[in-house]
């Protein structure tokens, strides 16, 4: 008999306390207690504010145990601007949203910027920097554009010259238009190796001459021909 009332009570102290940590934890998940008071937003620097606030204020609504994050970051990057989110809570009233954005590179053709990530995105309303260099290529070839745009760089170096356009062509041929006005075209094999050639011998072929070359063209196996422009 003994027994049996230790267990009675055992079994009664274990149920008061699920029955205890039920109601604390629908206390402690309820609007009211332990509110979001703090929301601090960083990184958002093409984001309408307005429109980030009026997003924000029905999600942070909640106390700092449901806000969803994965509902905000979900939410957050309906703005094309926005890369990445770091969310974070702040005991015991806060939370952190640090926004990384899109690193603009290039523009694309078709009005779209590129970012250093090779990363398709729009400008919104937002200007598009006017310093930025021209991608012109079929669709889905950004990122090969991107890697070779990173190497045609690397190889134009001693020239002090930067690519203003860069096109790949359906037929898989390359035309670039450089600083001085200069149009060079590759083709589709050893393409850094003819660059470079035309690296080293360009202060003998062309050197302070280059307002005056129509196009390069860089596609033969073994030397280059430089197309002159039509002088009066």
């Amino acid at each position: 008999m003994l027994r049996i009332r230790k267990l009675f009570l055992k079994l009664l102290f274990i149920g008061g306390l699920i029955v205890l940590s039920f109601v604390f934890y629908r206390s402690f998940h309820k609007a009211g207690y332990f509110p979001v008071q703090l929301v601090h937003v960083y990184g958002a620097q093409h984001v309408d504010h307005a429109e980030l606030q009026n997003l924000l204020k029905p999600l942070v609504a909640h106390n700092f145990f449901t806000v969803d994050m994965d509902l905000i970051q979900d939410r957050l990057h309906q703005f094309s601007w926005v890369e990445a989110i770091t969310i974070r809570r702040i005991w015991p009233n806060q939370v952190d949203i640090i926004i990384t954005e899109h690193l603009p590179l290039a523009h694309w053709h078709d009005g779209s910027l590129l970012s250093t990530h090779g990363n398709l995105f729009s400008p919104g309303s937002y200007a598009s920097p006017g310093n930025l260099p021209h991608f012109i290529g079929p669709d889905g070839t950004q990122g090969t554009m991107l890697q070779f745009f990173n190497d045609f760089n690397r190889e134009l170096l001693p020239l002090h010259a930067k690519i203003t356009t860069l096109e790949l062509t359906p037929y898989q041929l390359w035309r670039l238009t450089l600083s001085s006005g200069i149009r060079l075209r590759l083709g589709h094999k050893n393409i850094l190796t003819h660059l470079s050639q035309f690296v080293k011998v360009y202060p003998k072929i062309i050197g302070d001459k280059a307002k005056d070359v129509e196009y390069i063209d860089l596609r033969y196996p073994n030397g280059m021909a430089v197309k002159w422009k039509e002088t009066d």
